[in-house]
């Protein structure tokens, strides 16, 4: 399972979280080369870094449309 920077930009959190799924259940399962798990490494990572990004954007839409700066959050410490 490859898929493009520029898909990975296009998927919903969701579609990734479902593509990281799919590709974690393919590294659990042993199947394949060691060449095709550190593509699956690799693209996986690329899967959590969109993640993020995208995550890390909606929270600062959900700070504004709170009212509240990022100097607020003390700087994005919750806790």
């Amino acid at each position: 399972m490859e898929t493009t920077e520029k898909k990975i930009a296009d998927m919903t959190i969701e579609e990734t979280f479902a593509a990281l799924d799919a590709l974690i259940d393919q590294l659990e399962s042993g199947k394949g080369s060691l060449e095709d798990a550190f593509k699956n490494y690799e693209e996986g990572m690329k899967l959590v870094k969109s993640c993020n990004e995208k995550i890390e954007k909606i929270e600062k839409q959900i700070l504004v449309l709170g009212g509240e700066s990022l100097e607020d959050t003390n700087n994005g410490q919750y806790f």
